[in-house]
């Protein structure tokens, strides 16, 4: 059984991965439909001023990064301890979250920052918008499945013998 320092970061680990799993489900299951039911310009707007807010909020990157960097630390002590009943999970843990900050730095920032560049008051900005939304929804399904999967494989941690 984890206990003391490992324990906490365990802890933390699995409430982190499911508060950053719990907001981006957020925008799958309603954010993102309901900015489509907005027009183009206004949703392109809107789209633009969250990510302008996301990456400026402390709240937010205490959750999003502090998470990731305690999932490093974890992956490090599995590694440490491969004997143990609960290094799989701390590394499935691990490596499932950091794909989700994976997939985000990969897929999704370069397209924000693509929609930053449009004027939604435009033709070409309206599509931009409606060009955006499919691709950028699909993966964000996939990481708010692998954050919430990594919060799920640090409960098992926690309760494996």
């Amino acid at each position: 059984m984890i206990d003391g320092l490992p324990r906490a970061l365990t802890i933390t680990a699995a409430v982190g991965a499911a508060v950053a799993g719990g907001a981006l489900f957020v925008f799958s299951a309603f954010v993102m439909p309901g900015l489509r039911r907005l027009s183009g310009e206004d949703g392109a707007r809107a789209m633009q001023a969250i990510n302008k807010a996301a990456p400026t909020s402390p709240a937010f990157l205490v959750v999003f990064m502090g998470t990731a960097l305690v999932c490093v630390g974890l992956g490090v002590v599995a590694v440490t301890r491969l004997d143990e009943p609960y290094a799989k999970y701390l590394i499935a843990g691990a490596v499932l979250y950091l794909a989700t900050i994976a997939i985000t730095g990969i897929y999704h920032v370069p397209r924000n920052d693509a929609l930053d560049l449009v004027d939604p008051a435009t033709a070409a900005g309206v599509d931009a918008w409606r060009a955006y939304v499919p691709g950028w929804v699909a993966w964000n399904h996939v990481r708010s499945a692998t954050a919430i999967a990594g919060s799920v494989s640090f409960v098992l941690a926690l309760t494996a013998a």
